[in-house]
């Protein structure tokens, strides 16, 4: 049934990941305007001091209270630890005597401090390791595939899932961190695995109707991508370390965004570009 909807209406719903794709655009761009970035950045790509503890039942908005310049997270799990990030220039030990109460803190803290220079360090490094990953993904794409239309429609696929996912994270306001770099690197080979399987079996599977094996690819693809998610979901309720909650949080919402733009855009403009290539031969 669903595959029906998709089969008569395809050329209208390839046309939602781009309409994402334009407002995620606009959200973004509000944002360097307004902050000078895409993302809030984190202590470790701004510079800060992080205080961590183990807490039993923190009273989070008495910590905000107590300390109102202050980022406070708590992690979850049956160790909970609190990580409240501070400015540079604040005494963390007075920091912690302030709202240790209020936390619950049980036990001594850890204490970490990133200045400012390598904080932007850290940033201009991750910004370029992120560039330069996509890049390198857009020419071995272009090198399997060696046609201009299959490769760009793959590598715009793979952008609409790290833009649109960015998006999503500035409206949840999520900080860019390193986990949360690392995480839309690692989306990267993700998002173009189901466009590669898309693309090369309808390239290659010359013996069926193209629309058979739009059928046979999704069904592979739909497959793998839901037991991904289903392996973040739990990563992202079972573990305790917000780093690894960060990551699995930006790969479930990467590869949501990647079931439309994969299923709906990608297959859609190949679709149509393979039957009209058909037509006029």
């Amino acid at each position: 049934m669903i595959f029906g909807v998709l089969d008569r209406h395809y050329k209208k719903l390839a046309l939602i990941p781009v309409v994402l794709l334009v407002i995620s655009i606009f959200i973004l761009a509000g944002n360097i305007l307004t902050h000078g970035s895409i993302l809030e950045r984190d202590t470790e790509l701004v510079g800060g001091k992080m205080i961590s503890m183990s807490v039993g039942g923190p009273d989070i908005q008495g910590v905000k209270s107590i300390l109102p310049e202050a980022s406070v997270r708590l992690t979850k799990g049956v160790g909970s630890v609190l990580i409240v990030e501070i400015p540079v220039g604040m005494d963390e030990f007075d920091a912690f005597s302030r709202i240790k109460g209020a936390a619950d803190a049980r036990g001594e803290p850890t204490y970490r401090t990133v200045g400012p220079v390598i904080g932007d360090l850290f940033f201009q490094q991750t910004q370029i390791a992120l560039v330069a990953a996509f890049i390198m993904m857009s020419i071995i794409v272009f090198i399997v595939f060696r046609s201009p239309v299959p490769s760009s429609i793959v590598v715009f696929a793979a952008a609409t899932d790290i833009i649109v996912t960015v998006a999503v994270m500035s409206f949840l306001e999520m900080k860019l961190s390193m986990a949360t770099i690392a995480a839309l690197m690692t989306l990267i080979g993700y998002s173009v695995d189901t466009d590669i399987l898309l693309t090369t079996n309808m390239l290659k599977s010359k013996d069926k109707e193209i629309r058979d094996r739009i059928k046979t690819a999704m069904k592979t693809g739909l497959t793998l991508t839901t037991t991904t998610l289903v392996a973040l979901a739990a990563l992202y309720f079972t573990t305790g370390s917000f780093i690894i909650e960060q990551i699995a949080v930006v790969l479930i919402i990467g590869l949501v965004i990647d079931i439309f733009a994969t299923w709906l855009t990608n297959a859609g403009i190949l679709r149509y570009w393979m039957e009209r290539k058909n037509e006029s031969a």
